[in-house]
């Protein structure tokens, strides 16, 4: 019996021996951190972020916290090739972080085992806070137990807050809702006033086959919450050159970077899974993962890098002490990585929630004035002649605006990127609009404000009608000959360059001053063609100019 009882004891000695080293490997498994190397924003709130581990010493064995949740199909690892891999599991590991007491049940957490006077109602308790209960997790069944066996289903419960709290006191242990107490006093010193609060975070659990000290291993994956937002300011104070600034705004939602090297991305990506979370995140389980892959891929997207760009207009007159100009030096030779264009933005340090301001270039370009007149089309897609009769019959024509802009050729070694675009002369704000995308080489054109000084009135009237012309896609059409006329006048003390742009459908028979033609594919598919007219004039101060054009066109009586 002696024998039996002393291998008993021994054997739990041992047991717990083992728990307790077992338990104290898994707490002092080191943790490495991810350091941040490299950065490329999207414009639309998506990063690629790449990153290096280190390989601690004397041991196999270390985990590394991901600072953001990764995209799927994103995430990799990358280490060398006689670095010995056993594997690479992420799974959920306990943490506790310290944090204020705003309750008075977190006050009573914060002080366990203290002697307390509590005030519930109109009496008084004194005792020693022995349990405080905390709260208790949401539960949900499991969607893969088999369906013949429904008591294997966990039963769904919804997060319960922690209303418990057991007090030692002379006449026994006392259990009471936290809530109902409204004043605490501690008898016996000063309250403690934070608290370990516990929780999961995921973890990438990486085991070698043996120890390799200081080996690098790079990871590199996409993730939400990071992007730039361009700008440009143009001054057009030399009328023959401007000047264009470029700055970038990065906003950081992610995780913290330091000394990582930030490129700014322009172009079309094509990221389909972009909105799907990788599973290395552990914030879903199977079958929310493939559904939210089921839905992605049915959507089979694209991202819209160009979105969520606001325009306004504005005008007036600037302070009389002009403000200087940036001047961020000439643009650098940026990446091209196939139809992607990478603006370098040197090394930054930006924590989470912080915007970072960063200049990009400043340049010369050619620049020259362009009065624009923008005609839209009479005929509707289905052959109805409706714009010009709804207008002429209320009696409400209306002329369209005639816009005063610039015309800016891209002279840089980058492309411009879709951004509001400033423009200011002698430090006076003209106003503000998109400059779209500009390759370099290519013309875009940056509207300043409504040409007031160029009077413009334009007409369309029938000159002819063939009724039932035609007989085609089961209706009767007939055929309309228009005559419009344009009257142009320009009320300033300096000579423009006017731009008019006419787009019709049906077929050009005649028209004044020459104008250049382009047919628009937009319309093969329609009874009428559509084509658009460009006359490029010049008007002299006060000078006056008429333009008549004539088409056919086939329209639905």
């Amino acid at each position: 019996m002696r024998k039996i009882l002393c291998t008993a004891v021994v054997a739990a000695v041992v047991l717990v021996a083992l728990a307790r080293l077992g338990h104290a490997d898994a707490i002092q498994v080191p943790s490495e951190p991810l350091a941040i190397r490299q950065v490329s924003l999207f414009k639309n709130g998506l990063a690629f972020f790449t990153g290096q581990i280190t390989c601690p010493p004397e041991t196999a064995s270390f985990q590394v916290a991901l600072p953001v949740a990764p995209c799927h199909g994103t995430f990799w690892v990358s280490y060398p090739a006689d670095l010995a891999v056993a594997g690479i599991v992420a799974r959920q590991t306990e943490s506790q972080q310290m944090i204020d007491a705003v309750t008075i049940p977190e006050i009573l957490r914060a002080n366990p085992d203290r002697k307390v006077q509590l005030t519930i109602g109109d009496r008084n308790v004194t005792g020693v806070i022995r349990h405080v209960a905390s709260n208790r997790d949401a539960t949900g069944r499991d969607p893969y137990a088999p369906p013949s066996f429904p008591h294997a289903y966990r039963s769904i419960e919804q997060p319960q807050q922690g209303s418990l709290l057991i007090v030692e006191t002379d006449a026994g242990e006392l259990s009471i809702d936290p809530r109902a107490i409204a004043q605490v006093i501690f008898l016996d010193g000063k309250a403690e006033r934070r608290f370990p609060q516990g929780g999961k975070s995921p973890m990438l659990h990486v085991q070698l086959k043996k120890p390799a000290a200081g080996v690098k291993m790079a990871v590199s994956f996409l993730a939400k919450g990071a992007a730039w937002t361009p700008s440009y300011r143009i001054d057009i104070s030399d009328a023959a050159m401007a000047r264009l600034s470029a700055q970038a705004l990065i906003v950081n939602d992610a995780c913290e970077w330091k000394g990582a090297d930030a490129q700014l991305v322009t172009g079309f990506p094509h990221l389909q899974f972009a909105d799907a979370t990788s599973p290395l995140a552990l914030q879903q389980d199977l079958a929310q993962f493939l559904q939210a892959l089921s839905t992605r891929r049915a959507e089979s997207r694209g991202i819209d890098v160009t979105s969520n760009i606001m325009t306004q207009s504005v005008t007036y007159n600037g302070p009389q002490d002009q403000p200087s100009m940036p001047v961020y030096g000439a643009s650098e030779i940026g990446q091209v990585a196939e139809d992607l264009f990478l603006y370098p933005a040197g090394r930054l340090d930006l924590g989470v929630r912080e915007v970072a301001y960063v200049p990009l270039f400043t340049e010369s370009v050619p620049c020259k004035h362009i009065y624009q007149w923008d005609i839209a089309d009479c005929v509707s897609r289905e052959g109805i002649y409706w714009y010009w009769r709804s207008e002429r019959e209320s009696g409400r024509e209306e002329e369209e605006a005639v816009w005063h802009g610039v015309r800016l050729t891209n002279t840089t070694k980058v492309p411009w990127t879709t951004a509001p675009g400033e423009t200011v002369k002698n430090g006076a704000l003209l106003g503000q609009d998109t400059l779209s995308y500009t390759p370099v080489g290519a013309e875009n054109t940056l509207r300043l404000t409504r040409a007031i000084g160029v009077k413009t009135e334009q007409a369309e009237h029938e000159v002819n009608r063939r009724r039932q012309a035609v007989h085609m896609y089961g209706c009767d059409w007939d055929l309309d000959t228009i005559q419009g006329d344009l009257s142009i006048v320009n009320l300033q003390d300096k000579t423009i360059d006017l731009e008019i742009t006419k787009t019709l459908s049906g077929k050009l028979k005649n028209a004044d001053s020459e104008p250049r033609m382009e047919k628009l594919a937009a319309g093969v598919h329609l009874m009428n063609g559509r084509q658009k007219l460009t006359w490029n004039l010049q008007l002299g101060p006060g000078e006056k100019k008429a333009i008549t054009y004539t088409y056919d066109v086939y329209v639905r009586p």
